[in-house]
């Protein structure tokens, strides 16, 4: 009878994996539509809402980008690929370890800025000096990135921001200005947007491919069963 039953469930297990199809997952516009990965799923409404992170590295081929994980979510599907709308960048923990040493002042911010075209994002600037500094110097350091940060989110749009946070030429990074501009108070060792992330998005944003009209649902995670291949992990719950 036990036999009986796991043939019963190994046949249930394969018939569930033949109505899957695989789906290549796509990078909004920003980033050239890029193919970021695949994945499966028995119904492509199932699609819509998981969570999707990459490397810079894997986008670029520019392995000094390695240290930054950009987040996409699928919010819209097509017969046979996925599209992603992009939430924002972290850098990775050891990164950080290895910039913050001994006798070095790491001082960072949280500003809250709005674009030229209606998105709404949060930008956590990090700089470090190569020595102690006091307060007072650390406080109007602070107040010089915030004001940087505040006058690139009003004169950019959305686009032209995230392309001044990730772009690998330093000469006309945003992290450039936040160095030139403080260098008058202290002159800072390095400077890092250390996370970005999307708190809200206008009505009819122009990068977003609406295929369907499907409601798209809370970020949820791939399941188990559901494999990824090659560059593309999955978020907790």
């Amino acid at each position: 009878m036990a036999r009986r039953q796991t043939t019963r469930e190994a046949k249930k297990q394969k018939d569930k994996w033949k109505s899957k199809e695989w789906y290549s997952i796509i990078a909004p516009g920003l980033f050239n539509r890029a193919k970021i990965g695949e994945t499966l799923a028995d119904d492509p409404s199932k699609l819509l809402g998981r969570s999707v992170e990459v490397t810079l590295q894997d986008l670029t081929g520019d392995f000094r980008m390695m240290h930054i994980k950009l987040k996409f979510k699928i919010v819209d599907h097509s017969t046979s690929e996925a599209f992603t709308r992009y939430l924002g960048h972290d850098l990775t923990s050891d990164y950080i370890r290895r910039q913050t040493r001994r006798k070095r002042t790491k001082m960072e911010g949280v500003f809250d800025i709005e674009t030229k075209d209606g998105y709404k994002v949060r930008l956590k600037p990090m700089a470090i000096s190569d020595k102690r500094i006091q307060a007072s110097v650390q406080y109007e350091i602070r107040k010089r990135m915030k004001d940087i940060v505040y006058e690139a989110g009003a004169t950019h749009t959305f686009s032209e921001l995230t392309s001044l946070v990730l772009t690998s030429d330093r000469d006309r990074a945003l992290i450039s200005s936040i160095l030139q501009g403080c260098r008058p108070i202290y002159p800072l060792k390095r400077v890092d947007i250390r996370r970005m992330e999307v708190l809200s998005t206008p009505e009819n944003p122009d990068d977003s491919p609406m295929v369907s009209s499907e409601p798209v649902p809370e970020d949820k995670p791939l399941a188990e069963e559901d494999a990824i291949e090659g560059k593309v992990g999955n978020t907790d719950e």
